[in-house]
């Protein structure tokens, strides 16, 4: 299977003087002086390509362009010099991740640019349009997410897809609020959030008592660079014959702190694209979710807004669900006992040809009313077997759980067995 990751846009930083000194590191890093020699501008709309460099590695092919918008080929010239300093600038420090030769130290060069929630930022919101393909690769659904952040732990998350609603808050009194209507969200509704505002694998996965991460640095002179976090206890002989993308792998420029993409589940490629810069934060205005050869998600972003720290939309309502450690847990043989109505489980034919098994887990909210509210995965063999378990038992129906007499929001743990015949 052949992937690309593209890097469309860069959006250029008034500081020009940084950027200057960045010029000549730049240029050695990422394409050289004879690459202009070598290319011409590619016309594609209101966009030319300026330069754009490739490399091969397995099955994947990583392609990286700048471009910009509008002008004339008259100022080409002058165009050139303004993108190199875009590109400069984006890298505010010195940018180590394409040299340095420890993999964990990469992730933590990388890691500032995507930390969204940096108490330095001011209260923004971000607009994102999203479209849900089918099984076949076809259009299905449209819906809107919307993320409003004012400080660290005070947000909102929305997102509306036909009639169906779901919405999110952090409070700065520490509750976690949620209000749904309609459909409950699908697993990739939720994987657009991580892919926009949380990309990077957790601090705790990246933990050498956790994991091993695998990196494809000494394999070549891209300048791309793709790491692979492994768990720790997979054997030294086992990861010499481990392919790329068995585990999470993310793929970075060398020289931009710019995620290009990452691998989930081994089989769902997440791309980034035209990564802009904003209050010194990557962020990427289109997100392109592939489960190996079919599209599954796309989205596309509006630029991101200023807003007021006090923004009406950051208030819950007084009828929203408090989902925090208020909410009784109860464990899943209790939640089994209450368990009115179960969806017929598919078991997916792409599975079924791989001989693919084992166990979903997933963590449901159940509202007062028997309803599940939410459904978060917890961990999975596959990809398809966690959107299958997914769609299943989101619409399951219990009993009201009752707390001295009167039903009760409860979160428990759900176990979902996949078990081949034969």
């Amino acid at each position: 299977m052949k992937m690309s990751f593209e890097l469309q846009e860069v959006v250029a930083s008034p500081s020009i003087l940084r950027g200057i000194r960045r010029v000549k590191q730049i240029l050695r890093a990422t394409i050289g002086l004879t690459t202009f020699a070598r290319q011409s501008p590619r016309k594609t709309g209101r966009e030319f390509t300026i330069f754009s460099f490739e490399r091969r590695h397995s099955d994947l092919r990583v392609v990286a362009s700048l471009c910009y918008f509008g002008g004339d080929m008259r100022k080409f010239s002058i165009l050139i010099v303004l993108s190199l300093f875009g590109l400069c600038c984006l890298a505010q420090e010195p940018y180590e991740v394409g040299i340095s030769k420890d993999a964990r130290a990469a992730f933590a060069a990388i890691a500032p640019y995507y930390n969204h929630a940096d108490p330095n930022l001011k209260p923004w919101h971000l607009k994102v349009n999203y479209q849900l393909d089918d099984e076949k690769g076809n259009p299905s659904e449209q819906g809107v997410f919307e993320y409003w952040w004012a400080a660290p732990n005070v947000d909102r998350s929305t997102w509306r897809r036909g009639g169906s609603t779901h919405s999110e808050w952090h409070t700065a009194d520490g509750r976690h609020l949620i209000q749904a209507t309609g459909e409950p969200l699908g697993m990739y509704e939720y994987w657009l959030q991580s892919a926009l505002l949380s990309p990077l694998p957790a601090p705790g996965d990246l933990d050498p008592a956790r994991s091993i991460l695998v990196d494809d640095m000494p394999l070549t002179n891209s300048h791309s660079r793709c790491m692979m976090v492994v768990p720790a206890e997979i054997s030294e002989k086992a990861l010499k014959t481990l392919p790329f993308g068995t585990y999470p792998e993310y793929c970075v420029n060398k020289s931009l702190p710019i995620l290009l993409g990452y691998y989930r589940f081994g089989t769902v490629l997440v791309k980034c694209l035209n990564t802009v810069h904003t209050q010194g934060k990557a962020m990427p205005r289109e997100i392109l979710m592939i489960d190996q050869s079919r599209e599954i998600l796309e989205s596309n972003a509006d630029p991101v807004d200023m807003i007021a720290a006090t923004d009406p939309a950051l208030m819950p309502p007084t009828d929203a669900t408090q989902i925090n450690s208020e909410v009784a847990q109860i464990d899943t043989a209790t939640a089994q006992k209450l368990l009115e109505k179960k969806v017929t489980l598919e078991y997916p034919e792409d599975a079924k040809g791989a001989h693919v098994q084992g166990k979903v887990i997933l963590r449901a909210l159940i509202g007062s009313d028997g309803t599940v509210q939410d459904v978060r995965l917890v961990s999975t063999p596959a990809a398809s077997l966690a959107l299958s378990a997914f769609h299943s038992v989101s619409q399951w129906h219990y009993a009201p759980y009752r707390v001295n007499g009167k039903p009760t929001v409860v979160e428990t743990t759900v176990e979902v067995d996949f078990t081949l015949a034969g």
